[in-house]
């Protein structure tokens, strides 16, 4: 018996070592096995597209961290069902109201949007509501039931230099043309429970939603998600005062 135990010792040494050469030899292999939950593939493929947004972005067009937003989405996390997410906000200077939520850590804000927020509560609406499409992985979700997945993983297995812009532009827009398929009244609905006061971000957020609906709706109808709908579902919704 102590044989056997040696000999299957030695059987699990022997495969450990050669899989270990395997994925030093193998750069696809050692690539792929960092990438053991899908919370890894969501940041490799958040950046991912990041880099090339940025890369397509026109000159003039003015890109900016923001480090307080940042960290009040970190505090709005902490009460989710991930409170060890953190995030990263990044400001788009443009007159156009809209939010990009990335695969991973990133969500781009443009200052229309930011300018249309006149209240805490209001901007506290738009950061939890984007903590929510992550803890629900909408982004993932919506690359998957798109079609864009495998392409996005093809690329990851490249090089950077390797990769194939012109590629990767076209999947970037189709992320963002399809933005509008996320489950945008969930994210509303389970947001306004990260924050201080539930009751008033609702009230903030109807007022700020109907603002959009007169001055986006119905011209840019695929960007807005759905936004009578979105207000109806937060006019029926009941929080304590």
């Amino acid at each position: 018996m102590l044989q056997s135990l040696k000999v299957n010792i030695l059987v699990f040494m022997l495969v450990f070592s050669l899989s270990s050469v395997a994925e030093c030899a193998n750069p696809v292999i050692k690539y792929f096995s960092g990438l053991l939950d899908e919370t890894r593939a969501e940041q490799a493929i958040g950046d991912m597209l990041l880099g090339q947004f940025l890369t397509d972005m026109p000159g003039n067009i003015k890109i900016a961290s923001d480090t307080v937003l940042s960290m009040r989405m970190k505090v709005l996390a902490g009460n989710s069902p991930r409170p060890e997410m953190a995030f990263k906000v990044m400001i788009i200077e443009s007159d156009i109201i809209d939010e990009i939520p990335l695969p991973g850590d990133t969500l781009l804000l443009t200052t229309g949007l930011l300018s249309a927020a006149n209240t805490d509560e209001q901007r506290d609406f738009i950061l939890a509501r984007n903590v929510m499409h992550r803890v629900l992985k909408h982004p993932m979700k919506l690359i998957k039931n798109e079609g864009l997945y495998p392409s996005l993983l093809n690329q990851l297995k490249l090089a950077p230099d390797r990769r194939n812009p012109q590629l990767l532009r076209g999947l970037v827009r189709d992320y963002l043309r399809n933005l509008v398929k996320m489950n945008h009244k969930k994210a509303d609905l389970q947001g306004i429970l990260l924050t201080d006061s539930p009751e008033q971000t609702r009230k903030s957020a109807i007022t700020m939603l109907s603002s959009f609906s007169v001055r986006v709706w119905p011209v840019s109808s695929w960007d807005t998600g759905d936004l009578p709908a979105r207000i109806g579902e937060l006019e029926k919704l009941k929080l304590p005062e």
